[in-house]
């Protein structure tokens, strides 16, 4: 029997295709895990100058407050002085009332205000109440310190005594 004669064959075209195919496929998952760690990099950096500059914003927001508390602080000395040297006490509580009212300004002008409490139903969210006493319930009849709100936001809680009911008659 004769032998047919034999085509080429073409696998090692085929193969050449598929590798070639395989290699633009590996360069384009190359590509892209560059662009992926490029970008992660990028963010990473961005979240660090992000970070940066809250630090330095609140540094500055301290540094405001910082200079108006050492306003305050000239006026204790100036006062502890003018203490030290009164014969009068009524020059003595006026004194302290100027340090009062100037450390007011300052609360006013940081947005910082009280928390008002006597007379009004106590409320867990602005109120500790540490004590009940007599009046009536849920009323807050003494406040032993005073709460204060920064803006809409609590700053502190205001220390409470509220009544529980009874009324001592």
């Amino acid at each position: 029997m004769a032998k047919k004669p034999t085509q080429p064959e073409q696998k090692p075209e085929i193969t050449e295709d598929a590798e070639q195919q395989q290699q633009e496929e590996s360069k384009e998952q190359h590509n892209y895990l560059e662009d992926l760690q490029r970008v992660q990099a990028e963010f990473q950096n961005y979240m660090k100058r992000v970070e940066k500059e809250r630090v330095l914003l609140g540094d500055f927001a301290k540094r405001e407050l910082l200079l108006q508390m050492l306003s305050l602080q000239d006026e204790f000395e100036v006062a502890l002085v003018a203490f030290q040297n009164a014969e009068d006490k009524q020059e003595l509580v006026k004194g302290v009332e100027m340090l009062y009212n100037h450390l007011q300004k300052i609360l006013d002008s940081e947005q910082v205000r009280k928390v008002e409490s006597l007379g009004k139903q106590a409320d867990p969210y602005y109120h500790e109440v540490i004590a009940q006493v007599d009046g009536d319930e849920n009323i807050v009849i003494e406040e032993v310190k005073k709460g204060y709100m920064f803006k809409d936001k609590l700053l502190r809680a205001s220390i409470v005594k509220a009544g529980r009911g009874g009324k001592d008659e």
